[in-house]
């Protein structure tokens, strides 16, 4: 059974609509699907995926109180399925490179969950992969202009 995709903006400094929270959702949704159903890593184990923005304050303080770090960051993702997207550090990345704000949001989406299916960034060879599936996942399944 696929994982059910749960949204949560309520720690967040925007407002989102309903066609960009169908969005996010039906393009997750179907990441998250062929994730686990590879059945690597947690994903192939979780019956919920819960995708929380956060403002930068909060996210600042996650990230200090669980990877010792006081800066707000893009996404943290626990093994139990809770992924935290950083959407002020959305905002800024997406202007810096260019980027629909959406469609960045939809990348931190699929950055925890492919670290929830096993991949890792921490060298440099591990980060250039899961940037190639990254790319290609958000090109599948969020045809949203760059």
């Amino acid at each position: 059974m696929d994982p059910v995709i749960e949204i949560y903006s309520d720690r967040s400094p925007r407002q989102f609509d309903s066609d960009e929270l169908t969005t996010l959702h039906e393009g997750w949704q179907k990441v998250a699907s062929i994730l686990k159903g590879i059945g690597v890593g947690e994903i192939a184990m979780l019956e919920v995926l819960e995708f929380t923005f956060l403002n930068d304050v909060t996210m600042a303080e996650v990230h200090r109180d669980f990877l010792s770090d006081e800066t707000p960051t893009d996404v943290i993702t626990f093994e139990h399925g809770e992924i935290l997207i950083g959407i002020e550090v959305a905002k800024r990345q997406g202007l810096q490179f260019g980027q629909d704000f959406l469609r960045e949001l939809a990348l931190y989406g699929i950055h925890g969950m492919l670290h929830l299916s096993g991949f890792d960034d921490r060298t440099p060879d591990e980060a250039k992969g899961m940037k190639i599936r990254q790319e290609e996942l958000l090109d599948a399944y969020f045809p949203i202009a760059n």
